[in-house]
């Protein structure tokens, strides 16, 4: 039963990756990318996760936690 399961769970995979709008090494580098800019503004709580997915338009979904905002100045 376990086989099946993991088999299952590639053959998902697989279809994910099909349907990617980004590779996965993509979507890495720019959720890294996000998560350097929102640390300049926020002590954040962990990782962000990043999604993106095509519905008609591409649509990019961003979650953090942030600890509080960083003191800064004056824009």
């Amino acid at each position: 039963m376990r086989r099946l399961a993991d088999s299952a769970q590639r053959a998902l995979d697989v279809l994910e990756r099909e349907n990617a709008v980004l590779s996965a090494e993509c979507e890495k580098i720019a959720a890294r990318d996000v998560a350097r800019t929102l640390s300049e503004f926020f002590e954040l709580a962990g990782d962000i996760a990043l999604k993106v997915e095509k519905k008609g338009k591409i649509v990019i979904t961003v979650y953090a936690e942030a600890e509080k905002v960083k003191p800064f100045g004056v824009l």
